[in-house]
C-alpha cells in the first residue's frame, strides 16, 4: 500500500500538483514540531482527527465548496482503498483523499519520496506537508494532520475562471487549509 500512496499524485486520472504554503484556518504554527520520524517526516505537535469525518465529501463545508468554485461531489476509492471525494465542473476538479488506515501519516509519503516527481516540503496552516507531481494544470499536497493520519489534496484547473486558480499550488494549499479548519483536535 505504501507504494500506491506515493504514486497517487503522479499516476492518478486527475493529475496532481503541489502547492505553495499558505496559512488558512485557525491552525497555529506550533502544529509542526522540529522533531522528525526516522524517514525524515516532521512530527505533528498539535494533531487533528481526520477519522472524525467519516464521509470525505464532508471535509469541506458547502460554503467552502461555493467559495472555491467546486462542482458536485463524487465519492470514489483512493489508491489505498479508503473513500475519497472529488468535486468536478467545467473549470475545476478538487479531490480529497484521507488516509486513516495505513497508520503512518506523512511517513509513508516520505518513505516513497524518491519515487515522487518534484516533491517539495511545505507547511499548510502550521501542519507539515509535501508537494508532489507538480504539472501545469494541477497540483497535489499531502498534509500530515497527526503522526498517523494524512490527506492528499489535489486540484486540477481546467479553465482559469478565477484569478486564484492561476497558482495551482497556492490554491491546493488554500483548499487543504480549509480542510484543516474543519478537523477537530485529536483526543
Amino acid at each position: 500500500m505504501a507504494a500506491g500512496l506515493g504514486l497517487a499524485a503522479c499516476t492518478s486520472t486527475t493529475p496532481g500538483l503541489a502547492s505553495t504554503s499558505t496559512s488558512t484556518g485557525s491552525q497555529s504554527s506550533a502544529a509542526t514540531s522540529t522533531a522528525a520520524t526516522g524517514d525524515g517526516a516532521p512530527k505533528v505537535a498539535t494533531p487533528k482527527n481526520l477519522k472524525a469525518i467519516a464521509d470525505p465529501c464532508q471535509l469541506l463545508t458547502p460554503q467552502q465548496i461555493q467559495e472555491i468554485g467546486a462542482g458536485e461531489p463524487r465519492q470514489e476509492k483512493s489508491q489505498w482503498g479508503e473513500a475519497k471525494c472529488s468535486w468536478h465542473n467545467d473549470n475545476l476538479v478538487v479531490s480529497l483523499a484521507p488516509d486513516t488506515t495505513q497508520g503512518k501519516g506523512l511517513s509513508t509519503v516520505y518513505a516513497n519520496r524518491d519515487s515522487l516527481s518534484n516533491s517539495e516540503e511545505t507547511t499548510v496552516g502550521g501542519y507539515p506537508g509535501l508537494r508532489t507531481g507538480k504539472i501545469s494544470m494541477a497540483c497535489s499536497v499531502y498534509v500530515g494532520v497527526s503522526d498517523n493520519q494524512v490527506f492528499l489534496g489535489t486540484v486540477t484547473v481546467r479553465r482559469d475562471a478565477k484569478p486564484e486558480y492561476k497558482d495551482r499550488c497556492a490554491f491546493a494549499e488554500k483548499v487543504a487549509g480549509m480542510v484543516l479548519s474543519n478537523l477537530p483536535p485529536a483526543s
